[in-house]
């Protein structure tokens, strides 16, 4: 028995190292042999249709269309809709007001859910790149140009953007940060490859003609990729194309995000399992995604399995270090309020959150629940709507540089 749980212990430790060490080194070293994808170097920029996706945003809605007007791409050339799922608020009204300015609303009066409202807001476009985005994501401004780009190579299908959030001072905010970092890191190593796994819902491009109706229970981002991969063509990330959005503020509600997504994700993957995009991108989801969410369910188990073996100097002192991770996260969680900004407490703090919320998903997801709604979670800008929307904007068109996650986007831009 103790030689069964000491390795099952070390099974779990080598997995957790392989998902977040093995998987992207093996990335890079596939990325050696990789072809370079080459340019047509044509100079006509195709026609686009960014579509806004919406759901009662009367408080941001005003400023993602400025934002959109902004955008350094033609305007001949440029078609910004906003899709409005069953907006009970103001939201419809303030979209009408842009209509003389080349805005379009599609309007849908009954809440249907983001997949629905897609399929149908795409029916009839004849534009030849789509650009997926939603109301609290702001553009830099030559982000459609950055997506767009890419499309020049003809084996080009998807581009996927990237996100960069503005506010880090909560613990889920940092915590938000450094998952994008690392999410940004094996993007750009399945980029390579031409097989970028998922993309970024609040920045994404695809060729129209690729365009399948999505369904109502599996995320756009997750869907899309997939079946232009088993189209033959590349999904690429492109660093320089930024979308800004803030991060989720309240602890129950990033909870309750990832949880969203992992259930999506998984209902998502069984829908597709046999149409996902080939071999190499089979790999990639049980590596980048399917086994990182199971250490949610694994870590309970291994902290078990060391109680039994703590006569083992090794284990005991691996038990003694869980211990003291769980505690730095129990402290994370109780100054996740206050002003204490220290990674000792937020990393644990978030790692636990973020698996706690995969365990929970998994149970979920082979209990049968399935999830369609569209729901956001909600951020300080839900809170005080204006100590968020004018910074944002401001940076992006260049006017003033405030706080530090300010100042560090601005470095790495």
């Amino acid at each position: 028995m103790d030689a069964f749980l000491k390795l099952l212990i070390y099974l779990i430790m080598g997995l957790i190292a392989y998902i977040y060490v093995g998987y992207p080194l093996i990335l890079a070293f596939l990325g050696l042999f990789a072809a370079r994808r080459r340019g047509s170097g044509g100079d006509q920029l195709p026609t686009v249709a960014l579509i806004v996706s919406a759901h009662n945003e009367e408080r941001i809605i005003r400023e993602k269309i400025e934002n959109c007007l902004k955008l350094d791409y033609p305007r001949n050339k440029l078609k910004i809709v906003v899709s409005s799922d069953g907006s009970e608020d103001g939201t419809n009204g303030i979209v009408r007001e842009y209509e003389g300015r080349g805005v379009v609303l599609k309007a849908f009066d009954r809440r249907e859910g983001k997949s629905a409202i897609l399929n149908k807001t795409v029916l009839g476009m004849d534009e030849d790149i789509l650009v997926f985005s939603d109301a609290n994501a702001f553009y830099k401004e030559d982000a459609l140009l950055r997506l767009v780009g890419n499309f020049d190579v003809e084996e080009t299908g998807c581009v996927v953007g990237r996100l960069v959030y503005m506010d880090n001072k909560s613990y889920v905010g940092q915590g938000e940060s450094l998952y994008w970092r690392y999410e940004g890191l094996l993007n750009r190593l399945e980029s390579r490859l031409g097989s970028v796994l998922v993309a970024t819902g609040t920045i994404m491009a695809i060729r129209r003609k690729l365009f399948r109706p999505v369904m109502k229970d599996v995320a756009n981002d997750f869907q899309l990729p997939a079946e232009i991969a088993s189209q033959g063509y590349a999904v690429v990330y492109e660093p320089a194309a930024i979308a800004l959005e803030r991060s989720t503020y309240f602890f129950r509600e990033e909870f309750s995000r990832k949880r969203r997504i992992v259930v999506r994700g998984l209902t998502g993957y069984s829908h597709l399992r046999y149409n996902f995009g080939g071999g190499l991108r089979q790999f990639q989801f049980i590596s980048r995604k399917l086994l990182r969410w199971c250490v949610g369910v694994a870590l309970p188990v291994v902290y078990a399995a060391s109680i039994f073996l703590l006569d083992e100097p090794f284990i005991l002192v691996f038990f003694i270090l869980q211990n003291i991770f769980y505690i730095f996260a129990l402290i994370g969680a109780i100054l996740r309020r206050g002003h204490v900004r220290t990674k000792i407490f937020f990393i644990p703090f978030y790692f636990v959150m973020v698996n706690g919320a995969a365990m929970a998903a998994i149970f979920t997801f082979l209990s049968g629940g399935r999830l369609s709604s569209w729901e956001k979670a909600e951020t300080t800008r839900n809170v005080e709507e204006n100590s968020f929307v004018e910074p944002v904007l401001k940076v992006i068109e260049g006017r003033k540089k405030i706080s530090s996650p300010v100042e560090k986007y601005e470095r790495i831009t």
